[in-house]
């Protein structure tokens, strides 16, 4: 069901999605790499109003055969400097991008890597300050944020949706834990066929996890996971 703070977002980016516009792209460059050998990484450069923002590509098959999968697998993921670049493993960020990855290492699918979503949006200098409330006051990173600016997620999706109608992609299946991308998504004329969870079990995240679940309504089974 959806919360008011979703339904919202679902608003507010539905307005907004028509007002991005493309500034600039290039696709189809080969990645050089022993792990994901046949990938490809693009970018695009999005505008809105006057602020622009780059975003990347990762995709296991050239765009013209993507284009033409039936619904391939889609995750579009936030920028994470801690987790991503310093190995930082207060969140699940990092293992959620390696687990589509490894999955499009035998099916079609795509990345849309969010550079400007460090921090649910809010900033590094922002998520900084939020770890530092967790440590010292034993929040969640959700309360964390509320405290520091009133917001705990000021993610915008509307150039994703932007790229994935230039791509020619309108029907996926979508790796995600978060129903708010699904609606957006669906709001925006992008079919959403099936979610594939990206449930992370490592059990020092777990509280972290189900605040996740608890704050956010992400979908997380942890009876699955605790079995597994």
């Amino acid at each position: 069901m959806e919360t008011e703070e979703n339904a919202r977002s679902i608003h507010d980016q539905t307005s907004q999605a028509i007002r991005y516009s493309i500034v600039d792209k290039v696709l189809d460059v080969p990645f050089v790499s022993t792990d994901y050998q046949g990938f490809f990484m693009g970018a695009y450069k999005t505008c809105f109003s006057t602020w622009v923002a780059e975003h990347a590509l990762i995709y296991s098959c050239p765009v013209d055969e993507l284009r033409h999968q039936e619904a391939p697998l889609v995750r579009i993921n936030s920028a994470c400097f801690t987790g991503d670049i310093l190995g930082d493993r207060r969140c699940d960020c990092t293992e959620q991008l390696h687990m589509a990855m490894n999955i499009m290492k035998s099916e079609p699918g795509l990345v849309i890597y969010h550079m400007h979503h460090e921090g649910r949006g809010l900033g590094l200098t922002s998520k900084l300050h939020s770890y530092k409330k967790m440590n010292e006051e034993g929040i969640s990173t959700f309360e964390a944020h509320k405290q520091l600016t009133n917001r705990n997620d000021l993610r915008s999706y509307g150039s994703a949706i932007l790229i994935l109608h230039d791509l020619g992609i309108t029907n996926l299946r979508l790796m995600t834990n978060n129903p708010n991308k699904k609606f957006i998504l669906e709001a925006n004329g992008i079919a959403v066929a099936s979610v594939v969870g990206a449930a992370v079990d490592r059990p020092d995240i777990r509280q972290y996890l189900r605040s996740k679940r608890d704050e956010q309504a992400h979908f997380i089974d942890f009876d699955l996971i605790e079995k597994s």
